[in-house]
């Protein structure tokens, strides 16, 4: 067996640490270096201080963050009892069901990247961290993939064997929606710089709800009383105005209680959604989506009783299931939701059709790569935006603190409709068009979360150029097709390019998920 082949990893975050968790598991001796442009490696950008708030959570709880060396619930317990102080928890408050705050959760990635990487030198592997080396292009050659990296002290370069790019989100800093200029969410002291005024949102999800309560945090102060949240404003902030802006006009549904370990669905399991792909594609999406119905009908009959016939259809399935929300309003059906989800967890029973719903997406994803482009854009159009919306449950603490700004006057949300238009207007904001008529906002802040991309769109010219079909969708095991002329492997697992074939992979579970693919077909190769 080949021991002696270089590895390079661009990026240090979560992408990375878990692809690197992966390669330890073989058996070979490892020759790794890891390049990340910023200054702290581990963490990434979702989770790193400076770039979130102390109050802005992650939205999986701490059982469901796959074990790196050790369990996050394991690594709080070890640590002292200033540390905890600072995130004013006590040792009794350490749950493997609770939700914390992403940049704890940093914290803990940091702290394993470093004990990972320790564990794998005490192991006989060669590994090598280099923050602050950027990593400007990618170029395979006929002996390999050389990397130019802009390092502290000037340019150099780099030979590798193998490369997986693990770079990461990718933000705009001024983002743009056709003409419009909005602001960017990161860092968070774009929104907290924002005066207070008629500030506007883009999007209502997990992004958009760390946005408003940003807003609400730096014009004013949550009081918080069991579970009673009120919102006030400081003194001289009282103009404080926010408008979320989304398609629907709704906001996810709050987390709710569910079986972990997870708890295998009857019909809407993998054994299935794999026989239905060896079946070939015609079809495809209408045969696994009939086994989600049958799964919603059994375990959920007056749930989709409820819906009406329309939803046994995929054309009428997303729209019978957010009518409901639609009709209510955006806030007043949160407040209802919140409550069915309080009960859930209360009485330790799970809400069936939307646990058939977030488990059901993980297994549509097994037809994802295999689905014709008529299935793919109907799937897009019908079934994403219900996987999205079950997929991004929110903590109650979040909830509770959009809510309070609600009571409190100074939140509303309002739906665009298909036919929104979004321009700069002449006071210097900008003027959103929505199904209630013309909205201005003095600013607009960017929070529909990251966006998909192709691959002529990564960041390194000369491996673009040694793309055998740019164009070509990323599939497993995400090893870039490259031309005759280039030696070597590159593997894809940048998140934007990810996301463009694959919509549910942003999450750590994610991470590890795809990490672990890349390690096992690096390592068969070795």
């Amino acid at each position: 067996m080949n021991t002696t082949q270089k590895i390079a990893i661009i990026g240090a975050g979560p992408m990375a640490l878990y692809t690197v968790k992966g390669l330890l598991n073989g058996e070979a001796r490892l020759n790794i270096t890891i390049f990340d442009a910023a200054d702290q490696v581990g963490c990434g950008m979702p989770y790193r201080a400076g770039m979130n708030a102390d109050y802005m959570y992650c939205n999986a709880f701490s059982r469901e963050i796959p074990s790196i060396t050790r369990p996050l619930v394991s690594w709080l317990h070890d640590q002292d009892d200033a540390f905890l102080a600072r995130w004013d928890l006590d040792r009794t408050d350490i749950d493997a069901r609770d939700f914390y705050p992403r940049v704890l959760l940093g914290d803990y990635l940091t702290s394993e990247f470093s004990d990972l990487c320790d564990a794998g030198r005490h192991a006989g592997h060669d590994i090598s961290v280099l923050p602050a080396h950027e990593v400007v292009d990618v170029v395979p050659t006929a002996g390999g993939v050389t990397l130019d990296v802009a390092t502290p002290d000037g340019k150099s370069v780099f030979a590798f064997d193998k490369v997986v790019l693990a770079t990461g989100h990718v933000w705009p800093s001024s983002p743009k929606l056709g003409t419009a200029d909005l602001v960017s969410p990161w860092p968070y002291t774009n929104i907290t710089d924002q005066p207070a005024g008629d500030i506007g949102v883009l999007g209502s999800s997990l992004s958009a709800i760390d946005v408003v309560v940003a807003l609400g945090q730096e014009h004013g102060a949550f009081t918080e009383e069991n579970d009673k949240v009120s919102w006030f404003p400081e003194t001289g902030q009282e103009a404080l105005a926010i408008t979320m802006v989304s398609h629907k006009g709704i906001i996810p549904e709050p987390d709710f209680y569910y079986p972990f370990p997870y708890e295998r669905l009857i019909h809407l399991n993998p054994e299935a959604v794999i026989a239905e792909v060896a079946k070939g594609p015609q079809a495809l999406l209408e045969r696994v989506f009939g086994l989600l119905l049958a799964e919603l009908n059994e375990v959920a009959p007056d749930y989709m009783a409820a819906l009406g016939p329309q939803a046994q259809s995929i054309d009428g399935f997303s729209d019978a299931y957010f009518l409901h929300r639609e009709t209510m309003g955006g806030l007043r059906a949160l407040r209802e939701t919140l409550q069915a989800a309080v009960k859930s967890k209360e009485t330790r029973e799970t809400q069936h059709h939307r646990y058939a719903l977030l488990r059901g997406h993980e297994n549509f994803e097994l037809i994802l790569e295999h689905l014709n482009e008529d299935d793919w854009t109907i799937f897009n159009e019908k079934l994403m935006p219900v996987f999205g919306d079950c997929y991004a449950a929110i903590p109650h603490i979040s909830v509770r603190r959009v809510l309070a700004l609600y009571d409190a006057g100074v939140l509303r949300i309002a739906p665009t409709g298909t036919e929104s238009s979004i321009k700069n207007n002449a006071a210097g904001g900008v003027t959103v068009t929505t199904v209630d008529g013309d909205i201005d906002v003095d600013a607009l802040i960017d929070a529909r979360g990251q966006a998909s991309a192709g691959l002529p769109d990564l960041p390194f010219a000369s491996l673009v150029d040694a793309l055998a079909d740019p164009d070509s969708n990323l599939m497993e095991p995400f090893r870039l097709d490259l031309t005759d002329a280039a030696d070597g492997s590159v593997y894809c697992l940048a998140m934007p390019q990810i996301l463009k074939r694959h919509p549910f992979s942003q999450g750590l579970p994610n991470c590890d998920d795809l990490g672990r693919i890349v390690a096992k077909d690096i390592l068969g190769t070795l």
